[in-house]
């Protein structure tokens, strides 16, 4: 298949490409490519193919493919982790920011506190609406946007303050500047095209002085002690600890790969989709009147109506987790994932995927593969119970067959914090609201 010159590039859904490799896969097998003018790329789409890549065969695939004129330009050449070549700086990053990212899924003081401000916050909203509907996005995004500053900076801020305004202008523009199909797509293939189209690649220049600003204010916010510590609490700062890695003896980390870090694979890739998860969420649950029926009487059993949420609720709460899992699954907000990029010529289901070329992970195909799930275009979070209604092990092939953050060495660094946002926000609307 495929045109001289362009390749496939008109035969793909332009806003549903997986779509279009899922009828694909039926002839052609897991194991694809496809091309696009001069750029070939691999489709793994079978839970057999992408464990093999990823997990099995992992460090082959740990690499990124880095020919993107416009990650490029924003992450200064590709220093954030999310792009950045799998060396000992990217393995360094990644162990800092793991650390107190893994904070989050305990019942730590200091992020009780943090969690409980933010969830009472998004409760009050949604409560002031005095039953009448209304547009919940902005209310969620904005919840979620203070997931990241807790996270960074240890403290949640109005919609007022610059940091927080700026933090939104910064994601909201790189999404519309990055966005697969929109305007500035082109510099990707000819990069040459900037010194043509000034006002797109202006966007981009405006989006990294913002960035740059967003910076400063960071370090700036970071700079000063955390008050609500108490006695030998841990700094749980992101930020802090990024910057205690830049002073240490040897370490080949940059200021430029901190601000990479924080603005992108934290502002940028922790905020949209989240908050798309929940807005997804909202709407599914609203037609589910079952499963939030067996929401509610969970919370109310195990935590009543005198006091919020927590983080330890968790363990008794095998449902509302279920839910969660099914929530990631059905959503599958991000359908294709990040790019893989083998370091070496690598047979997966017996097909050789060349060193260099690009692969793409169809999620969405996993997640509602037909010959696996049943009814999987149906919500059903029992998928992810055992006959005893307790939540199904990590090993079950249901779990096995879920990868909303990916797997194996390029695993998604926020995970953790996603679920535990996710599961405090579904129980605290369940004990609250009917939706």
């Amino acid at each position: 298949r495929g045109w001289p010159v362009v390749g496939n590039l008109f035969q793909v859904r332009r806003e549903r490409p997986e779509l279009t490799f899922i009828e694909w896969a039926k002839d052609l097998g897991p194991v694809f490519s496809v091309k696009m003018l001069h750029k070939e790329l691999v489709i793994l789409s079978s839970f057999d193919a992408i464990y093999e890549a990823l997990v099995i065969k992992g460090n082959s695939f740990s690499e990124r493919p880095q020919k993107n004129f416009r990650s490029s330009v924003i992450s200064d050449k590709y220093l954030n982790i999310g792009n950045s070549r799998a060396n000992s700086t990217w393995r360094k990053l990644k162990k800092v920011c793991h650390k107190k990212i893994k904070m989050y899924d305990t019942g730590m003081k200091r992020i009780e506190v943090i969690s409980t401000g933010m969830v009472k916050n998004l409760l009050g909203i949604f409560g002031s609406t005095t039953q009448k509907s209304f547009n919940p996005k902005e209310a969620i995004y904005n919840t979620v946007m203070n997931t990241i500053t807790s996270l960074a900076l240890g403290k949640t801020y109005s919609t007022e303050d610059e940091i927080f305004k700026k933090l939104v202008q910064f994601d909201q523009g790189l999404s519309t500047a990055f966005a697969i199909t929109g305007r500035g797509a082109e510099l990707d293939i000819f990069p040459w095209l900037r010194f043509f189209r000034k006002k797109t690649y202006k966007v981009i220049q405006d989006l990294v002085e913002l960035r740059n600003q967003i910076w400063e204010l960071i370090k700036e916010e970071s700079s000063q002690e955390d008050q609500l510590l108490q006695g030998d609490e841990e700094d749980v700062r992101l930020v802090s600890a990024l910057r205690e890695a830049l002073v240490e003896e040897g370490c080949e980390i940059t200021e430029e790969h901190l601000r990479a870090v924080a603005t992108i694979d934290v502002v940028f890739a922790g905020t949209a989709t989240t908050s798309h998860t929940l807005c997804i969420y909202l709407n599914v649950i609203s037609k589910h009147p079952n499963v939030q029926a067996k929401l509610q009487e969970e919370v109310d059993a195990i935590v009543g109506s005198e006091r919020i949420v927590s983080l330890t609720d968790k363990r008794d709460m095998p449902y509302t987790q279920a839910t969660l899992l099914e929530l990631l699954r059905y959503s599958s907000v991000a359908p294709l994932g990040a790019p893989h990029m083998p370091l070496e010529d690598t047979v997966i289901q017996g097909k050789t995927i060349p060193a260099g070329f690009s692969v793409l992970i169809n999620y969405y195909h996993l997640h509602h593969d037909e010959e696996f799930w049943k009814n999987p275009f149906e919500f059903e979070p029992e998928r992810f119970l055992d006959e005893d209604g307790g939540l199904v092990s990590v090993s079950h092939p249901n779990r096995r067959h879920l990868m909303p953050f990916g797997a194996g060495p390029r695993v998604c660094m926020g995970e953790i914090l996603a679920k535990t946002r996710i599961f405090l926000i579904i129980a605290s609307l369940a004990q609250k609201f009917e939706i």
